[in-house]
């Protein structure tokens, strides 16, 4: 009784044992398996296939977008103003300041163009807005001077927000196009100052103002030889 029950139990054991195998090896389960392996396969080959942005580590924010596209109509913006006070300058016969506003005209759209031809190395969209009517009568050449340094002000704050929403995103790629804008901004302002403290002592000093309207003139067209 003890052998039948023995070879029972090992003739069971066998059948249990082939039929385990069996079902490991049938094809469904290998299919099974292989689309698995397959699928961790393909999305190791894809994740490895996009490596981080070379540009930027987390890549540019809506934030960064949304800034630079202004900057692009501030410095059109700028351009106009800049028109429109030489313009006015040149319609009161002081035309070495008028010259000088036609060089930073042609200046700021310069700017706004390296804007866009940066943008578009980038892949960065760019969307044209339209600008505002710039004014286009003064009182006084010293009120033009004061308009324009706050408009540089005002351009200085707004470079500044782009370069840190780029710095907030890691796009180093604009930190840098950004460095030259920024020095910029610093002589502008520097010089703009100047000038409005020569403006200003044309009463104390007469003929001081037709004296920097002449040097204005040489300055302009030193600048026009140069480009």
């Amino acid at each position: 009784m003890a052998n039948s029950t023995g070879r029972m139990s090992l003739t069971t054991f066998f059948l249990l044992s082939c039929t385990s195998m069996a079902a490991a090896f049938s094809p469904s389960t290998y299919t099974t398996q292989s689309r698995h392996v397959t699928a961790s396969t393909a999305l190791k080959v894809e994740s490895s296939s996009s490596p981080p942005s070379p540009f930027s580590l987390v890549g540019p924010s809506q934030d960064l977008l949304t800034l630079f596209n202004d900057q692009v109509t501030k410095e059109f913006s700028a351009s106009q103003f800049y028109l429109s006070a030489s313009i006015w300058f040149d319609s009161c016969d002081w035309e070495g300041m008028a010259s000088y506003m036609l060089a930073e005209s042609e200046e700021e759209r310069g700017h706004a163009l390296q804007f866009i031809e940066f943008a578009n190395k980038r892949n960065i969209p760019i969307k044209l807005q339209g600008l505002d009517v710039p004014t286009s009568t003064w009182e006084s050449p010293e009120d033009v001077w004061r308009e324009i340094l706050e408009l540089e002000r005002a351009n200085t704050s707004s470079l500044l927000k782009v370069a840190e929403a780029a710095n907030q995103c890691q796009d180093y790629a604009v930190l840098a196009f950004l460095n030259p804008f920024h020095m910029e901004q610093v002589n502008a302002e520097s010089t703009i100052s100047t000038i409005i403290a020569k403006v200003a002592d044309e009463n104390k000093t007469p003929g001081l103002l037709r004296q920097l309207d002449h040097e204005l003139g040489l300055e302009a067209g030193q600048e026009a030889g140069i480009n």
